[in-house]
């Protein structure tokens, strides 16, 4: 039977037929909610871009562990939200992540794998650097509270995501170490390091050391802590020295200077094989990476040629895989950075481009 165009039915089928092809268009047309692939972020290493100071926002930068996935502003684009200013450095415990953001007085909460924000603990005073110790289920954070004055440690539980303590340390703490069940802090415009039994997350003793203590290291159950010495925009220029600490009793055991006061070493990590420590030397000569054996002969440090003369912003070696030596470079900390991945014989093999100035790196297995 043929269907007039004026019948009752026609209108019924064309009006049916237009609306079944609606709602495809608008099927079709529906935005799905875009949700981060699972174990999105594995096998590689988060570059913390500090952003530019004052404004602005920092960011997080993916570089896969073979060199091929490079990812900008992760945090940024998942969550969609700045993630804020300065970001400052990053520690995990499992899957969940903690990233220190300096002038925006937080730790914000990451799941790992996909870097979706789990929540964010305000109110911090400048916070800095993070430890996680995973057995009593807390964090540290050290902050400087203000330029000039004395700061503190937060103690942070990681059930709760709330701090339940504040221990009082000496101005400007930054580097944090978890050694023999101690938290060594490294008070950066001092001549000492505070020393927390992390049990009772008391004082133990404050160890006087060189000006400036900048970086530390587990080796042996000791600490060997570096200071960089007053520079000379600082006032009296002074120059660095190392020290090997025991942890128990705790007490200083040697300590040596560098030869002129000209050379301020920092940024001391220990090397992967164990027996020596890698720093950068700021100086007039032999500035750049720069090795000492451990122990060290008791006597002047005296650096020779350096291993690479040049210094980074920040370097770390990658504690997984075949041990690889990074190092990042904020060039003028208005534009975007470098972080650079070297060969056994210290020559750079690969570059890759970072956020505004790339500092800490943390590693994902």
């Amino acid at each position: 039977m043929k269907l007039s165009q004026s019948s009752p039915v026609f209108f019924f089928c064309q009006n049916l037929f237009r609306l079944f092809c609606l709602s495809i268009v608008l099927i079709s047309c529906a935005k799905e909610d875009v949700k981060p692939l699972l174990s999105a972020y594995g096998n590689g290493l988060w570059v913390v871009n500090e952003g530019p100071f004052g404004s602005g926002t920092g960011t997080l930068t993916w570089i896969s562990r073979d060199g091929n996935r490079i990812e900008q502003d992760v945090f940024g684009k998942v969550n969609q939200r700045p993630l804020g200013n300065i970001a400052q450095s990053m520690q995990s415990r499992g899957n969940q992540g903690l990233i220190v953001v300096n002038n925006a007085g937080k730790l914000e909460w990451v799941n790992l794998q996909t870097m979706v924000s789990e929540g964010m603990l305000q109110g911090l005073a400048l916070p800095s650097a993070v430890v996680v110790d995973p057995v009593r289920g807390k964090a540290y954070v050290s902050e400087w509270i203000r330029f000039g004055g004395s700061g503190r440690v937060a103690v942070i539980d990681l059930v709760s995501r709330q701090k339940i303590k504040d221990i009082p340390v000496g101005p400007f703490p930054d580097a944090l170490l978890l050694a023999n069940q101690q938290l060594w802090v490294a008070n950066g415009d001092s001549n000492f390091v505070t020393v927390v039994d992390i049990n009772a997350d008391t004082v133990l003793t404050h160890l006087e050391v060189g000006d400036r203590p900048n970086s530390m290291v587990a080796w042996q159950n000791k600490v060997v802590v570096m200071c960089g010495g007053r520079p000379s925009w600082a006032g009296i220029e002074t120059g660095g020295s190392i020290h090997l600490c025991s942890t128990t009793p705790l007490r200083v055991v040697e300590e040596d200077t560098f030869v002129l006061h000209g050379q301020h070493p920092k940024d001391m990590i220990l090397m992967p094989s164990g027996d020596a420590v890698l720093y950068q030397l700021e100086a007039a000569n032999g500035f750049g990476l720069q090795q000492l054996g451990l122990p060290w002969a008791s006597a002047p440090i005296n650096p020779g040629l350096p291993l690479f003369p040049k210094v980074f912003y920040h370097i770390a070696f990658d504690p997984y895989g075949n041990r690889s030596f990074y190092a990042t470079d904020a060039g003028n900390f208005g534009q975007a950075g470098k972080c650079y991945r070297f060969n056994g014989q210290w020559s750079p093999v690969d570059s890759f481009t970072t956020g505004i100035a790339p500092g800490h790196l943390f590693f994902v297995p």
